[in-house]
């Protein structure tokens, strides 16, 4: 009983994992290709060191969400797009107000609007309120946004 039982549990995994492989290789894909676009460029020359692994971090766990899970509601396009459009412009005023007040302080008011923005638009993806604290963080600018925009559509062109 206990062997029908444990076979039963591997099958259900080896199907799982075949159900997964193509998403996983997509994701990965994804994320070369995000990775080589941030390089190309020079993030980190334009802001400072550490710039692009706030922003690969971000987006390492919004691929995983959208390819490994697709149907939880974080996953959903809408979610996905408005919050990372909400956390580029949220996150570069929050950079404009450097000039007038610490960055703790502007830290905080940056994740207090993103939270919520993304509860007003309901449009809940946690992994894009990292973008808000690196263009608050890194003072990322205009090319930033570009940055953020090109990832957004390299993602849901592969994913969709």
């Amino acid at each position: 009983m206990q062997n029908a039982s444990r076979e039963e549990r591997k099958i259900k995994r080896t199907k799982r994992l075949k159900a997964r492989l193509l998403p996983a290789l997509l994701a990965s894909l994804t994320l070369a290709i995000l990775v080589a676009l941030l390089v190309y460029f020079n993030i980190d020359k334009a802001y400072g060191i550490g710039t692009s692994a706030v922003i690969f971090t971000s987006f390492a766990s919004s691929i995983f969400i959208m390819f490994i899970t697709p149907s939880s509601r974080a996953a959903k396009p809408r979610r996905f797009v408005t919050s990372y459009l909400l956390a580029g412009i949220i996150g570069y005023l929050g950079s404009m107000a450097l000039p007038f007040m610490p960055l703790f302080a502007a830290a905080g008011l940056v994740m207090f609007f993103m939270i919520i923005a993304m509860i007003i638009t309901d449009s809940e993806h946690a992994p894009a309120a990292a973008i808000a604290f690196a263009f608050v963080l890194f003072r990322v600018g205009i090319l930033g946004m570009i940055i953020i925009a090109s990832a957004v559509a390299i993602i849901l062109a592969i994913r969709f």
